[in-house]
């Protein structure tokens, strides 16, 4: 009988520790992109410096919380999000300003962001 209270304790603290983890993803992933938003609007007013700004700002929170991704997501996820993080920085950065080109790279940042919190949503298309 104590080996089943044992078990339904681990599962029990398993299932806080996804439910907390989803929570800080959650929250860590919002703040992304409402900086990233912000880059946005500040390419569209023509601020380049401020853009690019706020995009660095992503980047190094993101790498701040690198040791932590790596241990609860996909390290594909991960890179792919890095990759379109020096991407976008490289948009702001050059010395040709092409803001249709630099809003589709923001954009599919924006969505791999987003789509960080629903792969790790306890739903049935996670399961299968």
């Amino acid at each position: 009988m104590r080996r089943l209270w044992i078990s339904v304790g681990l599962i029990a603290l398993l299932a806080v520790l996804s439910g907390l983890h989803v929570l800080h993803l959650n929250s860590f992933t919002q703040e992304l992109t409402a900086k990233l938003t912000q880059a946005q609007e500040q390419a569209e007013q023509e601020d380049w410096e401020e853009a690019a700004r706020l995009t660095q700002e992503v980047k190094d929170r993101w790498m701040e919380h690198e040791g932590y991704l790596h241990v609860t997501l996909h390290h594909e996820d991960i890179d792919a999000i890095l990759i379109s993080l020096d991407e976008t920085l490289a948009f702001l950065e050059g010395a040709e300003k092409q803001t249709a080109e630099y809003a589709a790279a923001n954009a599919r940042l924006l969505t791999q962001v987003e789509l960080l919190v629903e792969a790790e949503l306890p739903s049935l298309t996670n399961l299968f």
